[in-house]
């Protein structure tokens, strides 16, 4: 046991080395291009703590052009914590992971892309039931979420229909709304049809993966729309099966999301967006031994080029806790500036999935700088 730090710390100088070395040698291709993302969040507060601290984030990133078909990806996730108890502990707390690691072969109707990506889909843009393999945070300005390795492949029709299949392999924690992780060594299969009906779109989507118990598999299938009649609406509906062996388990979960926005001709328009979401738990299939509903609003203003005022809110009606996120960002060429004010009725809430929204205090305040290169 004595021997795991030293062995956690050879794999985080591991990764950032390999980063580099991508980095130096891509970089040296006419056709590369490196860049990145800095970013530093807080002040962060301990619960029932005076101790603060900064949030430091690098996302160093190459793409490259293999052939006029092929392209690349390679980019690393380097993370630590400024505590303000101790300082000089800041190597310790270093994470140093892959973020994308991705080969891409494409054409005007066909793409293939395997390795460590990004997969997400769906109308809904707060509260999502099809969030199966992302955490995004609506709030967060990066919009940063662990990549799944696998492949994909995706092809598109001349009317618009699309196709997409993939498989992953290797992502034994859980993800997006999962519960259990997947079962190691094994892989996970899905797949989405996508078809366009005037100004709307309709899409079926289906998942399978086996769980971490023995013998046990989950299966998912979902339904989801779009309409553009003046005012967008969207739904998003999913049901998830977990095969236990004990019929008494609690074995169906069920999503519902519905959404619709609309911009308001106000001074320089006032963008709205409103979204309720309907969770249940259940033996069986659309039964609800547990109901859970949380309706969210956001609303965006561009006070000129480069300010935007916006307004998060989240109600949960379960717990009737109310959580309020003010935000005020500048934008610049390379820099993004960001302060934002939170408050809500319920100390240390998690307003929505815990892997959305960490715990809070009653109110507070943070800032976010950004910088790209």
């Amino acid at each position: 046991m004595k021997g795991t730090p030293k062995l956690e710390m050879r794999n985080k100088f591991l990764y950032l080395f390999t980063v580099f070395m991508y980095s130096i040698v891509f970089a040296s291709n006419p056709k590369s291009e490196f860049n990145g993302t800095l970013s530093i969040l807080g002040p962060n507060t301990e619960s029932n703590s005076r101790t603060l601290g900064l949030n430091l984030r690098y996302i160093p990133l190459v793409k490259f052009d293999i052939s006029s078909l092929c392209d690349a990806e390679v980019s690393g996730n380097i993370f630590t914590t400024f505590d303000s108890n101790n300082i000089v502990d800041v190597t310790n707390k270093l994470e140093i992971k892959p973020y994308r690691v991705w080969l891409r072969f494409a054409t005007t109707k066909f793409e293939a892309r395997i390795g460590l990506q990004k997969i997400n889909f769906g109308p809904a843009r707060i509260l999502r039931s099809l969030m199966w393999f992302d955490q995004i945070d609506p709030r967060d300005p990066l919009q940063f979420t662990s990549g799944v390795y696998g492949l994909r492949m995706r092809y598109d029709f001349q009317n618009n229909t699309n196709i997409s299949l993939w498989g992953l392999y290797g992502n034994k924690n859980p993800k997006g709304w999962e519960v259990f992780g997947t079962k190691d060594q094994t892989p996970e299969i899905g797949g989405r049809i996508q078809y366009p009906i005037g100004n709307s779109e309709l899409a079926v989507s289906g998942h399978h993966r086996d769980i971490r118990q023995e013998g046990i598999s989950e299966n998912r299938i979902a339904l989801d729309g779009f309409w553009d009649v003046g005012i967008g609406l969207w739904f998003e509906s999913v049901i998830a099966h977990i095969s236990f062996e004990d019929s008494n388990r609690i074995d169906y979960h069920s999503f519902l999301t519905l959404g619709t926005d609309y911009t308001f001709g106000i001074g320089n328009g006032i963008t709205a967006t409103l979204e309720h979401l309907l969770r249940s738990i259940g033996n069986r299939t659309f039964s609800a031994n547990e109901r859970y509903n949380i309706s969210a609003i956001s609303l965006s203003y561009p006070v000129g080029i480069m300010d935007t005022l916006s307004f998060f809110s989240y109600y949960d009606w379960n717990s009737e806790m109310l959580f309020n996120f003010l935000t005020w960002q500048r934008t610049y060429d390379y820099w993004t500036i960001q302060f934002s004010g939170y408050w809500t009725n319920i100390d240390n809430m998690r307003p929505m999935n815990s892997r959305l929204v960490r715990t809070v205090e009653s109110q507070g305040f943070q800032f976010m700088t950004i910088f790209n290169y």
